[in-house]
């Protein structure tokens, strides 16, 4: 399955446009055809963020939060936990293996997340997990 792209795990081939409307979408289209396994920090992040592909990468994604609760991508100590704890509580009720364990990734690093992140971003991140 992780050789597979995000395009082929949803039999959905996005047709190319001549032109794309904007960056971010030129982005999730490029990165739709990248095989999961292959994918860096930053695309995860993105498409998850877009909630592009999300049932196939949020396994990974999880795997690099267990790893390192703080994964940097392109924007800021934390990004990839922002854009996983930013998923819409209908995901998590789709997924609640998924979220349990996101949600334990969560408390092992409390401390972590509070001294490096912030009060601000810890409070919304354990408001998300609750």
């Amino acid at each position: 399955m992780k050789t597979k792209s995000i395009e082929q795990l949803e039999k959905d081939i996005w047709k190319n446009p001549s032109e794309f409307p904007t960056d971010l979408v030129e982005k999730c289209h490029r990165y739709r055809k990248i095989g999961v396994a292959e994918l860096t920090n930053e695309q995860i992040r993105l498409l998850i963020s877009q909630q592009i592909g999300t049932e196939y990468l949020i396994g990974i994604a999880l795997e690099k939060l267990e790893q390192n609760i703080l994964t940097e991508c392109d924007f800021y100590e934390g990004d990839l936990l922002t854009a996983v704890s930013n998923l819409p509580t209908e995901f998590w009720s789709k997924n609640p293996f998924e979220f349990q364990n996101f949600k334990k990734i969560v408390e092992l690093n409390l401390q972590r997340i509070k001294d490096e992140l912030g009060e601000k971003k810890f409070n919304q991140i354990i408001e998300k997990t609750s």
